[in-house]
């Protein structure tokens, strides 16, 4: 089921869509409207962008794209400085620029709104949720 109200370029009507619970929809539902409101302004405003470099089937990848993802849906409803961040995904097959990290996927880099990009340091595997939190906070460029 859809929401009645969907999102629209204007900042209010998501505003709107997170103080008001969206009746008759299920959490999930709920979690997945929301969700796309906060990315739709991103975008709209020329958000900060992670940018996750993957290859197709790689499974640590794929295990990141969901912790980081669910980092930064989750920011969003708590104070945080990840919360104006959003995830790109970037296929290293895709663009031969981008064959320098075939060995080395997953990689994040953080490209703030002045454009610059900045290469987030590695994490070990088997790292806590809240501490990948962390480490990806510390990271971020001001």
């Amino acid at each position: 089921m859809l929401a009645s109200r969907q999102c629209t370029s204007s900042r209010n009507a998501c505003v709107y869509n997170r103080t008001h619970a969206l009746p008759g929809l299920s959490m999930p539902a709920r979690r997945r409207q929301l969700t796309a409101c906060v990315v739709a302004e991103a975008a709209a405003s020329g958000g900060k962008v992670i940018a996750m470099y993957t290859k197709p089937g790689c499974e640590l990848c794929e295990g990141t794209r969901d912790r980081v993802q669910g980092i930064i849906d989750r920011a969003q409803f708590m104070p945080s400085a990840i919360a104006e961040w959003r995830l790109e995904e970037r296929d290293i097959t895709t663009n031969p620029a981008w064959a320098v990290y075939e060995m080395e996927v997953p990689v994040l880099v953080a490209s703030g709104s002045d454009g610059r990009e900045v290469r987030l340091p590695r994490w070990p595997p088997r790292m806590t949720t809240d501490k990948l939190r962390q480490h990806i906070e510390a990271s971020l460029p001001q």
